[in-house]
C-alpha cells in the first residue's frame, strides 16, 4: 500500500469494492461505511480490490460513476476468457495442505500467472496439525524446490494458530490475495490472521475426499496492520491464459538464466538439440518435477487448441 498523502487524483477515489457477486456489489468508504453500489452501464467489470468513485443515489444505493487505473491483476482463463480473480493486489497467497492433498502441478499454474503478472506469490501450508513429524518432513522436502528458486513457503495451522504469527508479519500494509482448492482453509486462515472476521469455513467431504466450496464470491477484509486480504472462491483447477513456450517458459523463473543460452531462438524446451534447459534438467540444475509441470502447461494448451 503506497505510503504518504494521496495525490489529488487519488483522493478523488472514495471507495472500494469489497465483493461482487452476480449483480450485487458491496462497496467501502473510505470512512469505512458499507454500501451496495450499482455501477454505471459504461464501467468494465468490477473486481474485489478496485478503487472506485462512488456518489450516493435512490434508495441508499450508491452509484459508482469511475474506477481508478489498476495495478497488481490476477486472472484466471476459463471458457476462453479471461476473469478478473481480484485487481490492485501485491501478494498472492498460495494456500495448499494436508487435506485435500497438495498438487504442486495447481501451485506450478499460479506461479506461472503470478510471474506473468508481476506479482509477489508465496505458498502457504495450512494444516500441520494433521501431519506427523515424518509425513511433514517429507511435505517440507517437497515443497523445499521452491524456497530454492526463491518463493517464500509458509508451514502454519489456522485450527491451532501455528506459524500465523510469522505470516502476519509478512503481510504487513500490503494487498494480498488467498488462492488455491476448496477446503484448504483460506476461510479458517483469514479467521486466524483477522479474528474479528466472520467468513464461512467448510470442511473436505468425507466420501470424495475433496473440498466442498463454502466462499462463494470473492471478499475483501482488512487487517490490523494497515494491510488488506481478499479471500477468493476455491477452486479445482486454475486455467491460464494459452501462450507460446517462450512465454510460458519465462513463468518458470529458474528457467530464465538459461533460456538465452538454447541453441535455437523458438526453442520449445522439448526435444530440440543444443536446449540448455533440457541439459540443466539432465545436470540436475533444475528440478525435473518443475520441468515435468512446464512441459504438462504446454501439452494442455494445445489441447485446448
Amino acid at each position: 500500500m503506497a505510503s504518504g498523502p494521496p495525490s489529488s487524483s487519488e483522493a478523488r477515489y472514495n471507495g472500494t469494492v469489497i465483493s461482487h457477486f452476480g449483480n450485487e456489489i458491496l462497496i467501502q468508504s473510505v470512512q469505512g461505511e458499507r454500501l451496495r453500489a450499482i455501477p454505471r452501464q459504461q464501467l468494465p467489470a468490477l473486481a474485489t480490490g478496485d478503487r472506485i468513485h462512488y456518489e450516493t443515489g435512490e434508495a441508499g444505493h450508491a452509484v459508482i460513476d469511475e474506477v481508478a487505473p489498476r495495478h497488481g491483476i490476477l486472472t484466471r482463463h476459463s471458457k476462453q476468457q479471461d476473469k478478473l480473480v481480484a485487481v490492485n493486489i501485491d501478494k498472492v497467497l498460495i494456500i495448499c495442505a494436508a487435506k485435500p492433498a497438495c498438487k504442486t502441478g495447481l501451485i506450478d499454474r499460479y506461479l506461472v500467472a503470478c510471474e506473468q503478472a508481476g506479482l509477489d506469490a508465496m505458498i502457504v501450508f495450512n494444516k500441520i496439525d494433521l501431519l506427523d513429524a515424518r509425513k511433514l518432513e517429507t511435505t517440507r522436502t517437497e515443497l523445499a524446490v521452491y524456497e530454492r528458486i526463491g518463493y517464500r513457503v509458509f508451514y502454519v495451522s489456522a485450527k491451532q494458530g501455528e506459524g500465523i504469527d510469522a505470516l502476519t508479519q509478512s503481510l504487513v500494509s500490503a494487498t494480498s490475495v488467498l488462492v488455491g482448492h476448496s477446503a484448504v482453509g483460506k476461510s479458517s486462515l483469514i479467521k486466524s490472521l483477522i479474528p474479528t472476521s466472520a467468513p464461512r469455513i467448510g470442511e473436505v467431504s468425507k466420501s470424495t475426499n475433496k473440498g466442498q466450496h463454502t466462499t462463494t464470491h470473492t471478499e475483501l477484509y482488512q487487517t490490523g496492520n494497515e494491510g488488506l486480504i481478499i479471500d477468493s472462491p476455491g477452486i479445482r483447477e486454475f486455467g491460464i491464459k494459452p501462450m507460446d513456450a517462450p512465454q510460458l517458459a519465462q513463468g518458470f523463473r529458474e528457467f530464465v538464466p538459461y533460456i538465452e543460452q538454447c541453441k535455437f531462438r523458438n526453442c520449445t524446451h522439448t526435444n530440440e538439440p543444443g536446449c540448455a534447459i533440457i541439459q540443466a534438467v539432465r545436470d540436475e540444475r533444475i528440478y525435473k518435477g518443475r520441468y515435468d509441470s512446464y512441459k504438462a502447461i504446454l501439452n494442455s494448451f494445445a489441447e485446448a487448441s
